[in-house]
């Protein structure tokens, strides 16, 4: 999509006027549908990403001028302690455009594809980098351009710059007084990150561009779509010297707003089934984990249950074996009894046959000499005869 102005005169005059309308009137969450529902913050945050001295500043102005039909002095939220280097900012700037749109201007990102700008980048994103913080972007140029306006104030009774604010809608601004290969270095990487960090592409302005050629607007243009971005719009900044913005100028950042009010809306949406997602996800894997940790308890019980079995198993094993042992010790002392008893029976036995064998002998001997004795009694009865 290219926001170049198609129309003229009172049409362009009348659709300034609506467009103009709806921004004023816009309320996060007026301009989405969703089926679910969502509670939608109070405002809605653009992130302004750029090179340094691409004109951020100048175009926070233009916007401002776009959506009050004036010039109103951009008023910045400033931190305590806030300071330039170089003439570059160096914190974050919070400016209001309507009382429902504010934009976070930036320190220059001029190398966006490093792993240090896409870790800043996220912080941004999600709201987790204060107003009070410097931005370190890994490469940021310490040169000597600066944006074209000086800093307003603005009253900051009850805001904590220390929190940020989530964005809802990231604008990567491109100078047209830039070389182009200045302007896409690394952004194809930064485009991928953002479209799968917020759901949503970065739409892309180029400043500058009612004092570059023609020619050279439109092969960044190009360059741009190539590199993922399909919806560019064109502006010529204010400036101090130029307090006026032509309409075809003003009917391009009210549509560049429009589109804002819109991103923001899908992006708070996107997040929010993102993070129904995670939390399903979240919900599944707390499940599963715990699954896995029944599963563990009823294996390690199973452990426990076979171990004690087990144990249980040898115990009564152990217990046959002693009584076992026990029984052959108790049959082994038995057979030894007998045994024993059986030796000694054998002895009585021998003893007695020894007894008997000695008595019959003795008798025998007594009765031998007894006939002796009366063989010889008869011996001398016959030597008388």
């Amino acid at each position: 999509m290219s926001a170049e102005p198609i129309l003229s005169g009172s049409d362009l005059t009348e659709e300034i006027t609506e467009l103009r309308e709806e921004v004023l009137t816009y309320k996060p969450g007026n301009v989405s549908t969703c089926a679910d529902k969502i509670e939608f913050p109070e405002q809605l945050y653009i992130g302004l990403f750029g090179r340094t001295g691409c004109g951020k500043t100048s175009l926070i102005n233009s916007l401002k001028f776009a959506a009050h039909g004036k010039l109103r002095r951009s008023q910045w939220q400033q931190a305590a302690g806030q300071e330039k280097a170089g003439g570059h900012t160096m914190f974050r700037k919070l400016a209001d455009i309507t009382k429902k749109i504010f934009v976070i201007d930036n320190r220059g990102l001029d190398e966006p594809n490093t792993e240090k700008a896409i870790t800043e980048l996220a912080l941004q994103l999600d709201g987790d980098r204060g107003y009070s913080e410097s931005v370190e972007w890994q490469g940021a140029s310490d040169g000597n351009h600066t944006d074209d306006t000086e800093d307003g104030d603005l009253d900051l009774s009850g805001l904590d710059l220390k929190t940020g604010h989530p964005i809802g809608c990231a604008i990567f601004v491109f100078s047209a007084r830039h070389d182009i290969d200045t302007n896409i270095t690394g952004l194809a990487e930064v485009i991928d990150f953002l479209h799968s960090h917020q759901g949503r592409y970065p739409v892309a302005i180029i400043t500058h561009v009612d004092v570059a050629e023609k020619n050279h607007v439109e092969d960044l243009k190009t360059v741009l779509r190539v590199s993922g971005v399909s919806d560019i719009f064109e502006v010529a900044n204010l400036t101090t010297e130029k307090k006026l913005l032509e309409e075809p100028y003003q009917h391009s950042l009210l549509s560049l707003l429009e589109r804002c009010m819109t991103d923001g809306d899908e992006t708070l949406i996107f997040k929010y089934y993102q993070r129904k997602e995670q939390q399903r996800k979240k919900e599944i894997e707390k499940r599963r984990e715990e699954k896995r940790r029944k599963q563990e308890e009823e294996r390690i019980a199973e452990a426990c249950r076979q171990m004690a079995e087990k144990e249980r198993i040898e115990r009564e094993n152990q217990m046959r074996r002693e009584l076992e042992d026990q029984r052959r010790a108790i049959e082994r002392e038995r057979e030894r009894a007998e045994k024993q008893e059986r030796e000694r029976q054998e002895q009585e036995r021998n003893r007695r046959y020894q007894d008997a064998i000695e008595r019959v002998e003795r008798e025998k001997q007594s009765e031998i000499r007894r006939i002796m004795e009366a063989n010889k009694k008869d011996d001398s009865s016959c030597e008388i005869m």
